[in-house]
């Protein structure tokens, strides 16, 4: 009995382990699902995924001279600031938001097609980076307004980057998983990340806290915003950020491996 366990619990970690390589391998099917979802939310419309670019960039000159004189902080510096972490909280809620709908936004296909469950997580991921490359252009109208120059610092974004996806699809499996199983976690996700956005520094300074600056740093939102904004515009990030960052992401590992080895089978019947 001990020993089928066993050789059980072998079966559905090989499994998984296969259904990770095949999503990867499947990167002409997913990453296609992710431009259809893109021409599919945007069909008829003139500008596309470019009106959140737009409405970003009227939130940053809104926000901007508001924010900036009620926190004594000169234009040049605080716009630029805030422009950054709108652009990269996009990018990290979007991938919160997305991640509780990886599978059951893809319920009809996923009992229809017999394909990879996590080629519905690499499709949830890649489209929101192609969100942000849209979004990113954003920053060019800040980059005029304070005569902003691109220097190398801004190659240390392509590790950050790195490491926002790296994160993302363990985060992706473990919300995805609980909201197929539990409907009501959806919303409460979402709620937690609009909390979110005003607990960390996206508006306003670390340096707000005053003798509490230290605790924002213990923030791991406030880690990932940093791997982007830091290096576009300074300082570049310490290396407890990037160490902080790392030590999140494995322990999303921990927490995903298991659930996914354990609920996959499950997961077609749940949606």
């Amino acid at each position: 009995m001990q020993v089928s366990k066993v050789n059980a619990k072998r079966t559905k970690a090989a499994l998984a382990r296969r259904d990770v390589l095949e999503g990867i391998q499947a990167f002409p099917v997913w990453s296609a699902l992710a431009w259809q979802d893109i021409r599919q939310r945007y069909r008829r419309s003139v500008l596309g995924p470019f009106w959140i670019t737009l409405t970003m960039i009227i939130t940053i000159a809104g926000m901007g001279p508001l924010y900036g004189s009620l926190l004594k902080i000169s234009m040049e510096e605080f716009v630029p600031y805030l422009a950054l972490g709108i652009i990269t909280w996009g990018l990290i809620s979007s991938l919160i938001t997305d991640g509780c709908i990886a599978f059951t936004g893809a319920d009809s296909m996923v009992r229809a097609v017999r394909l990879p469950l996590t080629l519905y997580i690499f499709r949830s991921i890649y489209r929101n980076l192609i969100f942000f490359a849209h979004n990113i252009l954003a920053y060019i109208p800040v980059m005029i307004y304070g005569r902003i120059w691109p220097s190398w610092s801004w190659l240390m974004v392509i590790p950050g980057l790195f490491l926002i996806v790296a994160a993302a699809f363990p985060l992706t499996i473990i919300l995805g998983i609980f909201c197929a199983r539990f409907r009501d976690m959806q919303p409460i996700v979402g709620s937690v990340v609009q909390l979110a956005f005003f607990l960390t520094p996206i508006f306003w300074k670390p340096e707000a806290l005053g003798q509490r600056a230290y605790l924002a740093e213990f923030n791991p939102l406030y880690m990932f915003v940093q791997v982007i904004r830091g290096p576009l515009f300074g300082p570049l990030p310490d290396v407890s950020i990037y160490i902080g960052v790392i030590v999140t992401t494995l322990v999303l590992y921990v927490v995903a491996t298991p659930l996914y080895i354990r609920f996959r089978p499950r997961i077609p019947f749940w949606i």
